[in-house]
């Protein structure tokens, strides 16, 4: 064939092949950083819920928690299932609402400019669910193996841990491992709460958020 028009290729399907195991190895990347943090949570969470399970049942069980989640209706297992699935449903859309007017609050707080506010909300958020919640959780569990206790050093570690994860999680210096870890520990301590509900409570709440 004359140069001037130039040569077939004559591994055409070479650079195809090529160009398509690049990106089916860089999202299998991606997948598997998404995937791996993901499992260990799940994994601990099933762990940390078993370990948290009351050995009892009945009478004696733990009373669900009262929270944002049931501010008008507290299931009790002697209800009706129609008094718990109309009063699960008005528990979330009263929850589902006061979701979105938090949302709005804070869009228009960032709208304004207000991010130093926005900011050590977010730090506020963190530090409570790691010392108040993690800290019910964590004692929960000793208690549960029979750890020996001492309240004023479980208060100091308390302290300590969640300031760690709060500059943690928003500071850039921080190695990339420990803000995942603690990001995890998050994700772990509300889904061990959130299991403290009422089954229909669970169920109707995660269908209301999606």
């Amino acid at each position: 064939m004359d140069p001037a028009f130039g040569s077939p290729d004559p591994m055409p399907g070479l650079a195809w092949t090529t160009t398509a195991a690049t990106v089916l190895d860089s999202l299998g990347g991606e997948v598997l950083a998404v995937m791996s943090p993901v499992s260990i949570c799940m994994a601990l969470i099933v762990l940390l819920i078993s370990v948290l399970e009351s050995p009892s049942s009945g009478s004696s069980a733990s009373p669900p928690p009262v929270t944002t989640a049931t501010l008008v209706y507290l299931e009790r297992p002697t209800d009706a299932n129609v008094q718990k699935l109309v009063s699960t449903l008005l528990d979330a859309a009263v929850f589902v609402a006061l979701i979105a007017v938090v949302t709005f609050a804070l869009v228009v707080l960032y709208y304004y400019r207000c991010t130093g506010f926005l900011k050590n909300y977010m730090r506020f958020s963190a530090f409570f669910i790691l010392f108040s919640m993690g800290g019910t959780v964590a004692v929960t569990v000793l208690r549960r193996l029979s750890a020996p206790l001492d309240a004023a050093t479980v208060l100091v570690l308390l302290f300590n841990a969640s300031t760690v994860g709060v500059l943690s999680i928003f500071a850039s210096a921080v190695p990339i491992i420990v803000r995942q870890g603690y990001m995890v520990a998050l994700t772990i301590i509300v889904a061990a709460w959130l299991s403290r509900l009422p089954e229909w409570t669970i169920w109707i709440m995660l269908v209301a958020l999606a």
